[in-house]
């Protein structure tokens, strides 16, 4: 017997092929069986109508300051969104020191329109490097799996401050990007994100931090 069976919904099993009604059984948090005639569960779920089907992986979202006061992720979990991917385009909140957060907060405020206003009264400043932000949100228990990119422009404008949307990195601010990219891959960062659109201007209408980057720069992040 499983602990709870779910009856009767329309399958979506992830596979590729049509969609078929049937059961699924629990047990232990994991599903144990999928079939027409699977048995009975301590609990019993009548489904019958609605589509089971795995959680959804939303690959480009923009909620890095947003999980800092709303763990829900909203709306994505009402979507039947179990996965969300922060940290796109090259923007995001971290690393953020204490000397460079306002540059930061202002530029992601722009290019998300944002209000800078709200931005700046909801998030939750209790952080400056990448890991400490990862912390941040385990220690807040968001609701989805989150999955975290290395942000470009972030990490030029923590160690250039505004001039990393002015001119291209020196060596030796390209060894700290470096170095940040590194820690962040660490921290558990699934990769780097970046932009060369010219569509994409931060506070005041300045170019993102990344576009500013060479093609050296691009090369060295890489490598």
């Amino acid at each position: 017997m499983y602990e709870t069976v779910i009856k009767g919904a329309m399958i979506c099993d992830g596979l590729g092929g049509p969609m078929y009604q049937g059961s699924l059984g629990i047990t232990d948090g994991r599903i144990a069986a999928i079939g027409s005639d699977i048995g009975p569960g301590r609990e019993t779920v009548d489904a019958e109508g609605l589509i089971l089907s795995p959680g959804f992986i939303d690959i480009h979202t923009h909620y890095d300051a947003q999980l800092t006061w709303d763990s829900t992720a909203s709306p994505s979990g009402a979507l039947g969104v179990t996965t969300v991917v922060i940290g796109n385009c090259g923007f995001g909140v971290a690393p953020a020191p204490a000397d460079r957060r306002d540059s930061i907060i202002a530029n992601l405020a722009e290019v998300e329109g944002m209000s800078l206003e709200s931005l700046r009264a909801g998030i939750d400043t209790s952080y400056e490097s990448f890991s400490e932000y990862l912390d941040l949100l385990r220690k807040k228990g968001v609701y989805p799996n989150v999955a975290c990119l290395a942000s470009h422009s972030v990490m030029r404008t923590a160690v250039m401050g505004d001039a990393g949307s002015e001119r291209p990195s020196t060596p030796e601010e390209l060894e700290e990007i470096v170095g940040l990219l590194r820690e962040a891959m660490d921290a558990g960062a699934i990769g780097l994100a970046s932009s060369s659109n010219e569509n994409h201007r931060g506070a005041g209408g300045i170019p993102i931090a990344s576009r500013l980057a060479t093609d050296e720069e691009f090369f060295a992040i890489q490598h």
